[in-house]
């Protein structure tokens, strides 16, 4: 019965004590593609940005959180606004530290404010 040739052994000797290694080189053959592109999957996917995705989402309640202070400090300049010009219609005189407060939160909020809403609803 002949041996298949894949069944060669990689040893030839000519000499019973020493054996020497056959230097076979196999050519290769190119990868034949099944025609289906390879995706990573979800879970690859989700591993990769959950990082990016947990950053946006502390930046996005940064944003609101803030946003929230702004309109509290948009409120509270309101109300400041409306006591001061009750008592100067009043017939007292303005008071100077109240005017400031008020003007430093108009600055701080209005402008927040505007940049929130053109962000999250124009943009």
């Amino acid at each position: 019965m002949a041996e298949p040739s894949h069944a060669r052994p990689t040893l030839k000797s000519s000499c019973p004590a020493m054996p020497v290694l056959v230097a076979r080189q196999r050519r290769r053959r190119p990868i034949r593609s099944s025609g289906r592109l390879y995706g990573p999957g979800g879970c690859g996917c989700a591993l990769l940005m959950a990082p990016v995705m947990a950053l946006s989402v502390g930046i996005a309640l940064m944003l609101m959180g803030m946003a929230v202070l702004a309109v509290g400090g948009l409120a509270i300049a309101v109300a400041l606004t409306v006591l001061e010009v009750r008592r100067a219609r009043g017939g007292a005189s303005v008071r100077p530290g109240f005017a400031v407060a008020a003007s430093a939160l108009y600055l701080a909020s209005v402008p927040y404010l505007v940049f929130f809403i053109w962000l999250w609803f124009v943009d």
